[in-house]
């Protein structure tokens, strides 16, 4: 029998089997089918919305004295982060706190870090959508009543050294210094170090303003009840220091944010700063009720430079500055802000339903399907659709993510699917570019044989789907090709009836805006593992996630919708931007 090493969480004094989660193929989106507490209604972290917060006189914290002093700390590896806790063979004074809106006496218990793979991804927690380098958080427990609190700082890094200012953190970003130089010493699981440290230079001094809610763990077994408090104020750092974390230890680990549901969220200051997206200035009914409104302020391709890690997606506008544009692609499908609307139906050409030769590619960021023959292109037109002229096909390829439960660049309500296919078109008369999307949705067999999901598969659908699989993960290494006869019709499938419109862009750089999008409601189901092989084989994830969709419509073909069960994604931005925020910010104006 297989013996588990077993990891001693501290903060909770429970165990739980090491290797049953990760931020890789067991990552965040499927924590919850080993951990039942991840897919809770209190968890963190959450992208806070600003527009949505409420103002709470909170008193400041008091830290006891020995968080200015130099305490000796056990800094480790354990598997997921690097953790920091005091080292008990030495006599220290404790380091508590009081205040801040807690109820007694809080003993430190760890800090640790979180990143990701560039200077522009890695925070758990979003203000509007933005995300920071990465998030320290210092956690503390009221050994009384078991209270435990979890106080986070942003970590902002600037690759210019020039735009690093005096802000009275040199203290904080030399004690730093030393904490990064001894990462390279902590490159496997369970390698530790002994390090003074002083928690106050840690911190930092802009402690004063932080919002406050009620969530949960960040990591499995994601215990609810823990009070948070998310100071405004990042931490500033040099780029070099926190890519010793990602070069010596982790790429990434971190979690996204989770649905807020009916929880509020507090802060300890007055004047709120609003986004200019307004997807992240919706305000649901119970909040603006009680939002002082004369509070709030408006304020006002290389192919390889650019890849889904270092280079990824939240740093492509760098290079690229239609990426940051208001018509980008994806997004999030809120189906309570969609709008109906009469479509013609698409007819597509006779070529369709016959096999052609496809040459399928390792471009280095997707596997792509280009039509061999460029003569008989208009085999593979289409009109109709209500989109004006005629489509001709340009290629297709796939989005896919780390597992079953993430990597469709699109969501649904924040539900995302295993995969996206997208096929291209182009009217060569406009050089209109229109993309029709289908999810690709996986499902686990126990054998070959097993009846129970087997009547979602489209046996003609997944036959030639596998075909393309088969060939696909011999693609390993970039510019390697093949050769295979396909159906457009076959890999389509027969559920393209229902559909959502808007108008985008390229998910990928340079981001061309303009695109016209159409998802269809209906994904095609595939075996997870002939999905899975195609992961381990090519790459593990390459998807861009949603992004904010301004004032842009979303239409639907169909007449009955469904609604989300999640409160947050209940509320439409472009109702609210239009009528209710006005309100809010007209009367801050006057």
């Amino acid at each position: 029998m297989k013996t588990y090493g077993l990891c001693i969480i501290t903060i909770l004094l429970v165990c739980v089997y090491a290797n049953q989660w990760n931020y890789g193929h067991l990552g965040p989106d499927i924590w919850s089918e080993y951990y039942p507490l991840c897919a809770g209604k209190s968890q963190s972290p959450i992208n806070i919305l600003t527009a949505c917060t409420l103002y709470r006189d909170i008193k400041p914290f008091q830290f006891i004295s020995a968080h200015a002093t130099k305490n000796y700390f056990t800094v480790k590896n354990n598997g997921h982060t690097i953790i920091s806790i005091i080292n008990n063979a030495y006599e220290q004074l404790s380091i508590q706190l009081r205040g801040g809106g807690l109820n007694g006496t809080f003993d430190f218990v760890n800090f640790h870090l979180h990143w990701g793979e560039n200077h522009k991804s890695g925070s758990e927690h979003q203000i509007n959508g933005i995300k920071y380098a990465g998030e320290i958080h210092f956690v503390y427990k009221n050994h009384l009543t078991s209270q435990m609190a979890v106080l986070a700082l942003f970590m902002q890094s600037y690759v210019d050294h020039t735009k690093i200012i005096s802000d009275n953190n040199d203290q904080t970003r030399d004690e730093w210094q030393r904490y990064f130089d001894m990462t390279r010493l902590l490159k496997f699981e369970n390698d530790s170090v002994l390090l003074d440290l002083n928690v106050t230079s840690l911190m930092g001094e802009n402690l004063q303003d932080f919002w406050r809610y009620e969530g949960s763990l960040t990591t499995p077994p994601c215990t609810e009840g823990i009070i948070w408090t998310i100071f405004t104020q990042p931490i500033i750092f040099i780029e070099e220091q926190l890519k010793l974390l990602r070069d010596n230890v982790f790429f990434e680990d971190y979690r996204g944010p989770q649905p807020l549901y009916n929880r509020i969220v507090y802060r300890n200051f007055l004047r709120e700063t609003l986004s200019a997206i307004p997807d992240y200035n919706r305000l649901m009914y119970r909040v603006l009720r009680f939002i002082p409104f004369f509070f709030l302020v408006i304020h006002a391709a290389h192919e390889h430079d650019w890849d889904y890690g270092e280079n990824g997606p939240d740093v492509w506008y760098e290079r690229y500055p239609k990426c940051a544009g208001q018509l980008q692609s994806p997004i999030n499908i809120l189906t309570a802000c969609t709008t109906h609307k009469n479509f013609t139906p698409f007819t597509f050409g006779a070529g369709y339903n016959k096999e052609h030769n496809f040459t399928i590619k390792n471009n280095g960021h997707t596997i792509i399907g280009t039509f061999n023959n460029e003569a008989s292109l208009s085999a593979l037109r289409f009109t109709g659709g209500d989109i004006k002229g005629t489509f001709e096909f340009v290629n297709f390829h796939l989005h896919w993510g780390e597992n079953h439960r993430s990597g469709s660049e699109h969501e649904v309500n924040g539900i995302k699917y295993p995969g996206e296919i997208h096929f291209v078109y182009a009217n060569p008369s406009t050089n209109q570019t229109a993309v029709l999307a289908i999810f690709m949705q996986s499902i686990f067999l126990q054998n070959e044989t097993d009846p129970s999901p087997v009547h979602l598969l489209d046996e003609e659908t997944r036959r030639e789907w596998r075909r393309f699989f088969d060939l696909a993960q011999t693609l390993k290494i970039e510019d390697n090709s093949t050769v295979v006869n396909l159906s457009l019709s076959l890999l389509m499938g027969d559920n393209l009836q229902d559909f959502w419109r808007y108008e985008g862009s390229l998910t990928t750089p340079p981001c061309t805006e303009g695109v016209i999008w159409t998802i269809f409601k209906e994904p095609i189901f595939f075996v997870e593992s002939e999905f899975s092989s195609f992961r381990q084989n090519i790459y593990f994830e390459d998807h861009r996630l949603p992004q904010p969709l301004y004032t842009r419509d979303i239409y639907r073909n169909f007449f009955n919708e469904t609604l989300s069960s999640i409160s947050d994604y209940q509320c439409c931005p472009k109702k609210y931007a239009n009528s209710s925020m006005n309100g809010v910010i007209s009367s801050f104006n006057k």
